[in-house]
């Protein structure tokens, strides 16, 4: 029987999770699909656009998981002074691209000068010359590093809601933000989550599942 310290031994730990964790959310396809989510890409914007006036225009804000950048985005119409964008994956990159190029043409020019991109470690790579490059344009950062470029906000944004609204652990990283760079007084977004319980029974589900794992 395998004791307590041997299981836990044998489970992928974080460093081991972040790489497959990362890579998938750094797929345009997966961005697309939470950009595609009307309901939540909407219900963002209106929480930042009807709160512009108290909590975004002229503040300096942090987004914590910034994906796309969707949010930072929208912080950006609703009058922030500066908002940064901390992503672990590399979405990162493909957002500072499209930062990048608001500061020459196109209809981003509104986020010109206005948000900086702050990218996660990328770890060992084969590649000396690519990991210097990396490390130059992106300053290598996780939220829950020490000493990070940011300095306090004003308010602080994130899509955090995972399954069970805990699932993916977001929330850690977004309370640790919280408690280490906003300031006094400061602004969440969201600020507050419900879960809901209750029981119910689904004979079919439950036996196509059982089936399904009793098939080898």
């Amino acid at each position: 029987m395998a004791t307590n310290k041997q299981e836990d031994s044998n489970r992928p730990t974080t460093e081991t999770r972040d790489p497959q964790y990362f890579a998938y959310y750094a797929m345009l396809q997966h961005q697309q699909n939470m950009l595609q989510d009307s309901v939540r890409t909407s219900t963002y914007r209106s929480a930042i656009l009807l709160n512009g006036p108290a909590c975004f225009q002229d503040k300096v804000v942090m987004d914590v998981g910034a994906g796309s950048g969707i949010l930072s985005y929208f912080s950006v119409q609703a009058g922030a002074k500066k908002v940064y964008a901390v992503e672990a994956s590399n979405m990162a990159a493909k957002m500072k691209k499209i930062v990048e190029a608001a500061k020459t043409q196109g209809k981003n020019v509104f986020l010109k000068d206005k948000i900086e991109v702050i990218q996660v470690s990328f770890g060992p790579s084969a590649d000396p010359l690519r990991q210097s490059i990396l490390h130059t344009c992106f300053p290598p950062a996780k939220i829950e590093e020490p000493n990070l470029p940011i300095p306090q906000v004003d308010t602080i944004i994130s899509e955090p809601i995972g399954v069970l609204l805990i699932h993916e652990r977001m929330l850690e990283s977004f309370i640790h933000a919280r408690d280490h760079y906003l300031k006094p007084g400061g602004a969440l977004f969201p600020s507050k989550g419900v879960i809901y319980l209750a029981p119910f029974t689904d004979a079919g589900l439950w036996s196509e599942t059982m089936g399904k794992a009793r098939f080898w």
